[in-house]
């Protein structure tokens, strides 16, 4: 207990003196807030509170977008990215404290679409096709951390759909190929993925048999 509100005391101290700094004018507002988002993931190492690391990532995504786009990315958008890479790892952190598989899946799909982003800012050309390989990348890191032990596939078999349509586009792209089957892949991956979902469920039902 004493220990807590002597942790306490000193983050209340801390956020004085940057809140002091911001009124004189010595700081402005994005680096209160990046200063406030460190002295908070050092508070959850030494209190181990997940508030303060959440607080902590949260405040430290949104000073970063704001101090990022000022000073060093003036002509790229790098919001979306960051963002998503933020809130993806909060995500991740969730995870491996509670070991709900929905924050992995989440943890990784939303780094991946934020890279995508990034890579659409700056490539000159289509890069549709990354999207499905960064997909394909999650889907299989998501299988071996969270299901490749309990002997579950279904996300490893999505990782390799999605590297196969991923080169599909990349050969498009480059060759300008006009397949006449881009008709066919629009109504051939909905199938799919009712099939993996069928298949899901089915051997529920068959384990809880």
């Amino acid at each position: 207990m004493k220990r807590n509100s002597y942790s306490f005391g000193l983050l209340l101290i801390f956020v004085g003196v940057l809140f002091l700094l911001l009124n004189l004018k010595v700081l402005n507002f994005d680096w209160v807030l990046f200063l406030l988002s460190i002295g908070l993931i050092i508070g959850f190492f030494n209190q181990k509170h997940m508030g303060y690391l959440i607080s902590g990532l949260a405040l430290l995504g949104i000073s970063l977008i704001s101090i990022l786009n000022k000073y060093i990315f003036t002509n790229i958008d790098v919001k979306s990215f960051l963002f998503l890479w933020i809130f993806g790892i909060l995500s991740l952190v969730l995870y491996f404290r509670q070991k709900n598989k929905g924050f992995l899946i989440i943890g990784l799909i939303l780094p991946a679409l934020g890279t995508y982003n990034l890579i659409e800012e700056l490539a000159y050309s289509d890069a549709n096709w990354s999207l499905f390989l960064l997909f394909g990348i999650s889907f299989y890191i998501i299988y071996i951390i969270g299901y490749r032990s309990s002997g579950v596939e279904w996300p490893k078999h999505l990782a390799w759909i999605m590297a196969v349509v991923s080169i599909l586009f990349l050969i498009s792209s480059k060759t300008m190929i006009q397949f006449g089957f881009w008709k066919f892949i629009s109504y051939l991956i909905p199938i799919i993925l009712i099939g993996l979902g069928i298949k899901i469920i089915y051997n529920i039902i068959k384990l809880k048999e």
